[in-house]
């Protein structure tokens, strides 16, 4: 979720989730049950568990598959029809260690609606507590725990923590032992937006500076995951550096992932390792450039070079704007171009190679009056088309 939407009330959530399917919607659904192929005429991914293979993620028999996603906080399982006919094939839904019961209870209900019709799901741990102001969208200590180790002893906001490193290690595998031989649920995305301010994460090598290395977590939690549910994919991202990355390079505000091609994150099971960044316009990340040349140059340092030299795959798990005027425009020609390999001096993808991934934020239906993404749908549950222009270039190539 971006830096700064922030303030989710009551009414705001319960709205998001109330979208009844139109009758196009029900067809679809109908078709995707009963028409062979029609699933894949829709994008949708292969049954099977997901691996990777140097820069692609790939189904079962091999074959480059694309995620295009939509992220979801709400109990959205009455609109998963709508979302699937809009050519989303993945919900990457929210959760918190805090409420993880109750979340477990919402995502049960989603996959249980994405199921039959193809849809699969992604996990995602957004925050520890997730109470109060700016820490809904992006817990504001940096770290992936809030209690002992380098935490004030809250998250960043002013709540109380509750999550030390070891609860958040097993509140992990709880989730996997949960939806172990689930089908619908293809990956497991461990921390929402870290951040590498001074004093917050790092990425070193081994088990140097436990407390703050966030490479050596998302082994340590990987690990532990594979060892009750190794077929789910492990996405890992980069924390968002807003001075000098890692390497020593651009700053990284969408996630650095500048070492992660000499220090990667490696697990037992191999092939599973999916890296993850957030792109957002200025106007929401408060970050230039945001568009041209030099963006492209920043993102094939920080992140783009591990897809160019066939390292690993990248997830952009987080991307949108509303899309208003000419700047949110060239922010998106550009990262799109970028992502479909489009780009002078970016990647390139070759058939049967898939382009970037990306997720788009987010499925609901609420209007946002300034910069921040509204939802997909308007308040008439049609959906926006100068977003959908953008997402829709987002689409498994055939």
């Amino acid at each position: 979720m971006p830096a700064t939407t922030r303030r989710r009330n009551r009414a705001f959530r319960q709205r998001a989730g109330r979208l009844c399917p139109t009758p196009l919607a029900a067809l679809l659904l109908i078709l995707a049950l009963l028409v062979p192929g029609f699933a894949r005429a829709q994008a949708m991914l292969p049954p099977g568990p997901l691996s990777t293979r140097g820069s692609q993620i790939v189904a079962a028999d091999g074959t480059p598959v694309r995620i295009m996603g939509v992220g979801v906080f709400t109990d959205v399982s009455a609109d998963v029809a709508r979302i699937k006919a809009a050519g989303f094939n993945t919900l990457r839904i929210s959760w918190g260690n805090r409420r993880r019961l109750a979340d477990v209870a919402r995502i049960d209900r989603i996959v249980a609606a994405a199921a039959p019709i193809g849809l699969r799901v992604i996990l995602d741990n957004h925050y520890n507590e997730g109470l109060r102001g700016m820490c809904v969208a992006q817990q504001k200590n940096g770290l992936w725990y809030d209690l002992g180790g380098a935490s004030d002893g809250t998250d960043g906001c002013g709540t109380p923590g509750t999550v030390t490193d070891a609860k958040f290690v097993a509140d992990w595998v709880a989730m996997a032992e949960h939806f172990r031989g689930n089908p619908t649920v293809i990956g497991y995305d461990l921390r929402n937006e870290p951040l590498a301010y001074p004093g917050m994460t790092t990425w070193e090598a081994g088990s140097r500076n436990p407390d703050h290395n966030i490479r050596w977590m998302y082994e340590r939690v990987g690990r532990a995951i594979q060892a009750v549910d190794p077929d789910k994919l492990i996405i890992c991202e980069g924390p968002q550096n807003y001075s000098r990355s890692f390497a020593s390079r651009a700053p990284a505000p969408w996630g650095d992932l500048s070492l992660a091609g000499r220090l990667p994150v490696e697990l037992p099971v191999a092939g599973k390792v999916v890296y993850s960044v957030h792109d957002y316009p200025a106007e929401i990340a408060g970050y230039h450039p945001d568009s041209g040349p030099v963006k492209v140059a920043q993102m094939n340092r920080t992140w783009g070079y591990l897809v160019m030299q066939g390292i690993a795959p990248v997830l952009v798990g987080e991307m949108a704007s509303n899309m208003k005027g000419p700047t949110s425009a060239a922010w998106a020609d550009t990262l799109t171009a970028y992502m479909n390999g489009d780009a002078p001096d970016g990647p390139r993808f070759t058939p049967p190679d898939q382009p970037i991934g990306g997720v788009w934020w987010w499925a609901g239906s609420d209007d946002h009056s300034g910069d921040q993404p509204s939802g997909i749908w308007d308040n008439e549950g049609k959906l926006r088309p100068e977003q959908r222009a953008v997402w829709g270039k987002l689409r498994p190539r055939e």
